[in-house]
């Protein structure tokens, strides 16, 4: 069973991908912001992250930005109502795909099959 990290501030959304996601029959691991989500994603190794853009603490680029350079190779979501074209990135912040919110259900289940079944 593959485990996802949801790196969410608000928790509304968080607990709601959560149940999305279990019900699909995965494990996931929630984290109220970048810093939490940068210690658990190394203490847990998950197979997936979905972490939104901007939260307290750590934004989700710095937060991507720092698992690239620990060597962290696993998909990672992006997901933010903030318009992709209006996020700077840079080569160590790249990360798999985005993801617009608010998402639906089926819009998240697609996205984090899609990606874990690439290898």
């Amino acid at each position: 069973m593959a485990t996802i990290l949801i790196v969410e501030d608000e928790m509304i959304i968080a607990l709601g991908a959560c149940l999305i996601l279990e019900d699909q029959g995965y494990n996931v691991l929630l984290a109220p912001d970048g810093q939490a989500g940068l210690a658990q994603a190394l203490a847990e190794s998950p197979s997936l992250i979905v972490t939104d853009y901007m939260m307290p603490r750590m934004d989700g680029l710095t937060m991507i930005r720092e698992l690239r350079a620990r060597g962290v190779t696993c998909p990672i979501v992006l997901a933010t109502s903030v318009p992709e074209s209006n996020i700077t990135t840079d080569p160590g912040s790249r990360y798999d795909t985005y993801l617009s919110k608010p998402y639906g259900d089926d819009g998240l289940t697609e996205i984090v099959q899609r990606l874990l079944n690439k290898g």
